[in-house]
């Protein structure tokens, strides 16, 4: 393996967030009705009882996981999902680098 290409891969390493710190999905804010009428959710214009977070991950075709996200955690959560985002840029980078090393037959010490 050419040294250029070792450095590029350790320096690629080196940026990969704490792996036990992703998570997968969206986070979602919702603002609900509870169907009261007195309610003041039920004004014109008010946006509902909220905000609730929630974190979205898609498992299947057609089958999503929603989980409930309290306030507390919401900063955390957000951090969590984008490192999950960065690892998956860097993998992205890891990968290409090692499918070209693959190709020119310099991927495996003894080539």
């Amino acid at each position: 393996m050419r040294p250029k290409d070792v450095r590029k891969r350790d320096r690629l390493l080196a940026q990969l967030p704490e792996l036990g710190e992703v998570l997968r999905g969206s986070l979602v804010t919702r603002y609900r009705r509870c169907g009261k009428p007195n309610c003041r959710c039920a004004r014109p214009g008010h946006p509902g009882h909220g905000p609730a977070h929630y974190l979205m991950v898609t498992v299947a075709p057609g089958k999503t996981i929603t989980v409930y996200v309290a306030a507390r955690d919401r900063e955390r959560v957000e951090i969590f999902l984008e490192n999950f985002r960065r690892a998956r840029r860097i993998l992205e980078e890891i990968s290409t680098l090692n499918r070209s090393l693959l190709r020119e037959g310099t991927l495996f010490p003894g080539g």
